[in-house]
C-alpha cells in the first residue's frame, strides 16, 4: 500500500480479515482471497491478523487490533468504514515506525505489500480473543481514559503461554534481532533495544 517512487525493497505481508472486518468495511470479496492461495512466508512478520476492537456508536468508525502471527506483538489502529485502504496504510506505517523504534536501519526506499487473506489461523484467532478481552478492559478500566498507545504495551507484555519467550514484546525482539527485515543492521548507538517507544 506505502508505495514511494524509486523504491528499492519491498516489505511483502499477508493479512487475515476476520469477518467482522469484511463486513465493516465492506471489503469486495474478490479482493480477499483464501489463505491456501499462497504458500505463505515463514519470516515472522509476514504474517498478520485484524479483528474489530470496537466501533463509533455511529459505526462509521472502527479501531482495529492488528497482531502478528509469530510474536503477537499488536497495534491498535483507527479507521472508517468506508476506507480500508488508509485503515491499512495507517497499519503498515505503525509497523515501520516500531522497526525503526528499535533502531533497525531501513533501506532508504520501502515498499509495503499487503495481501488480504482468510482463513481459520486458530492459534492466532484464539490469542486475539484473549488480547481484544484484555484491550477493552484496560480500556474500560478505573484508572480513566487510556490511550491507544498504553493499551499497545501493555498487549506486549500479556503472557502468552504458546510463545517460547513468553510475553509478545521478549518474542518480538528475539525474532526480530535473529531475523531483522532486510538483513537490515541495527544503530550501534545504544546496545539495548527498547521494545516499544515509551515503555
Amino acid at each position: 500500500m506505502i508505495a514511494p517512487t524509486d523504491f528499492t525493497d519491498e516489505l511483502d505481508l499477508y493479512l487475515y480479515l476476520s469477518t467482522s472486518v469484511q463486513r465493516q468495511f465492506d471489503v469486495a470479496k474478490e479482493a480477499v482471497y483464501k489463505d491456501t492461495t499462497y504458500q505463505l512466508p515463514e519470516d515472522w512478520w509476514s504474517v498478520w491478523r485484524c479483528e474489530i476492537l470496537t466501533s463509533h456508536p455511529s459505526n462509521e468508525q472502527h479501531a482495529v487490533l492488528f497482531t502478528n502471527s509469530a510474536t503477537f506483538m499488536s497495534f491498535i489502529c483507527h479507521g472508517f468504514s468506508d476506507d480500508f485502504d488508509a485503515l491499512v496504510c495507517e497499519f503498515e506505517g505503525a509497523f515501520l515506525s516500531a522497526l525503526k523504534a528499535q533502531g533497525l536501519q531501513l533501506p532508504a526506499n520501502v515498499s509495503t505489500q499487503t495481501r488480504l487473506i482468510r482463513g481459520n489461523p486458530r492459534r492466532l484467532v484464539g490469542t486475539m480473543k484473549e488480547l481484544k478481552g484484555l484491550a477493552l478492559a484496560i480500556a474500560s478500566g478505573p484508572e480513566g481514559s487510556v490511550t491507544p498507545a498504553e493499551i499497545e504495551r501493555q498487549l506486549q507484555h500479556h503472557p502468552c503461554g504458546s510463545l517460547e519467550e513468553r510475553f509478545p514484546d521478549y518474542e518480538y525482539l528475539k525474532q526480530l534481532k535473529a531475523n531483522p527485515p532486510f538483513g537490515a543492521d541495527f544503530d550501534d548507538t545504544d546496545d539495548v533495544i527498547v521494545p516499544f517507544p515509551g515503555c
